[in-house]
């Protein structure tokens, strides 16, 4: 794959940010996620983190080991070697109750966008996403990218006690809160898996890269599988 242009940020005295200079797409996540191992595979013992966004790899290093200047020489050096090429084939299977009385937002939405609820879950659960990136909260999923019939700005007006678990759209992307926090996309169902678990060896199950598919499930079947303790999502 054809690497993307890319600026190089120096932020602080340990960390630089390095930019990528191409539309925001599956093309886009496989290139940010294959640097990121290159880098960590090339460069070692200078490194303390590598931070994956959505457009972006923030890299913290150990400023006594390497300078900037020097550590962005290194970067630019590791674009030229040649390395496997990483592509998950990792889909998860994600339980969703598009109930009303846990789509706070769904019949509002509806509304606006001119389609029955029906539709709206039905579109919704229709493709596969990619998980763009993480961030804003610990295992906060961005995910791309939602049907052009879904999209719609972000609340005028966030709310400020969404529920764990609660499916969102806004703009052209679909996320899923992961605890109760205060939030301003569109909720249009809830999910029982628990997306971020400080008890296991990996506490968000996905990474960027992954694919995410929606299975719809009823109320009874929510609170049936909400009783299960850290519960996961099933592999396709």
């Amino acid at each position: 794959m054809k690497a993307s242009s890319k600026t190089y940020f120096i932020l602080n005295e340990n960390s630089i940010l390095i930019q990528y200079d191409h539309p925001i797409d599956s093309e886009l996540v496989y290139t940010i996620s294959n640097d990121k191992i290159n880098i960590e595979k090339n460069i070692k013992d200078c490194i303390f983190e590598i931070v994956q966004s959505i457009n972006s790899l923030l890299v913290i290093f150990d400023k006594n080991k390497v300078s900037t200047d020097e550590l962005i020489s290194e970067l630019k050096k590791t674009e030229n070697k040649e390395y496997k090429y990483f592509k998950s084939n990792k889909i998860w299977q994600i339980p969703v109750c598009y109930d009303i009385k846990y789509a706070i937002d769904i019949e509002s939405l509806a509304f606006d966008k001119q389609l029955s609820t029906s539709e709206i879950i039905n579109i919704h659960k229709s493709k596969v996403y990619d998980v763009l990136s993480m961030g804003f909260l610990p295992g906060f999923m961005y995910l791309g990218f939602t049907n052009e019939n879904l999209h719609c700005e972000r609340k005028q007006t966030p709310s400020l006690d969404i529920k764990k678990g609660s499916v969102g759209v806004a703009l052209n992307q679909t996320c899923i809160y992961p605890q109760n926090s205060p939030g301003g996309w569109h909720v249009i169902g809830i999910s029982p898996v628990n997306f971020f678990d400080l008890g296991s060896k990996t506490p968000c199950f996905a990474r960027p890269g992954d694919k995410i598919e929606f299975i719809e499930i009823s109320n009874k079947e929510y609170q049936k599988m909400k009783k299960e303790k850290s519960l996961k999502p099933n592999l396709k």
